[in-house]
């Protein structure tokens, strides 16, 4: 989908989220067909991980990046990644494929975002509904309006919001690069029950000089997705696709 050009001073982006079921107890057909985009040392590192269900989400998550980054454009085994400051991983080529991109995993599901120009910052987290959360997790690493929030709900739906600022805090953590080098409590999000919150910055130079967008999404039931976008100039709109890569793969 082409970016719709800009009818006044800002711009309308477009985000591609895909996500992808894993197997947590052994690899199936789908990871073997992943396995097959990855290159040769890609696939050597997967067999040191000692968890089946953490190397069917290395294996897919890599595989969802090289077969998006390409978009036919490249073969998926062709591309090179290098990485940034703090271990954000990034495209060093071919420049045919170096987009903005990032990947997030949880038990079950894989999502690898990948945005179009002229986007510069992208995060995505996800989780699964069941992981354990507490109130002390909230106090502990949520800022203050964000912990406040969270108490005016009601205790049946406290989870599902822990898990959305959860998952809402990591995509922008992984957007910037600097992962838990940032303090989960120096930026607050607001309009948290909508599908599109905004930031708050309580620490100078957070936004390193972008305008922020951030969109929620059930993805697959079971489980909480958050998307970040960050570019230089504002940011009217993000039309966002969360797709399926089943799909995708079953079409090659």
């Amino acid at each position: 989908m082409p970016i719709e050009p800009p009818s006044d001073a800002s711009h309308r982006y477009h985000l591609r989220v895909w996500h992808a079921a894993t197997s947590t107890e052994e690899c199936g057909e789908f990871e073997r067909r992943c396995e097959q985009l990855l290159d040769r040392q890609e696939r050597i590192g997967a067999d040191r991980f000692r968890r089946t269900t953490t190397r069917n989400q290395h294996v897919v998550g890599r595989a969802m990046a090289r077969r998006l980054l390409g978009d036919r454009r490249v073969a998926p085994q062709q591309i090179r990644f290098g990485v940034g400051r703090h271990g954000k991983p990034q495209v060093e080529t071919p420049v045919e494929a170096m987009a903005p991109f990032n990947i997030a995993h949880t038990d079950g599901l894989v999502l690898c975002g990948v945005a179009d120009p002229p986007v510069d910052l992208v995060g995505v987290d996800v989780e699964s509904i069941h992981r354990r959360t507490s109130t002390e997790l909230a106090q502990r690493y949520f800022a203050a309006p964000e912990v406040q929030f969270l108490q005016r709900q009601p205790i049946d739906r406290q989870q599902y919001f822990f898990l959305r600022i959860w998952t809402l805090k990591e995509a922008f953590i992984k957007a910037i690069g600097t992962g838990l080098y940032t303090p989960l409590s120096d930026f607050a999000f607001e309009q948290i029950d909508s599908d599109r919150p905004t930031i708050r910055f309580l620490a100078p130079g957070l936004d390193q000089g972008k305008a922020w967008s951030f969109v929620c999404c059930s993805p697959r039931e079971g489980f909480v997705a958050s998307a970040a976008v960050g570019a230089d100039t504002s940011i009217s709109a993000v039309a966002v696709d969360w797709q399926p890569f089943e799909t995708l793969l079953g079409g090659d």
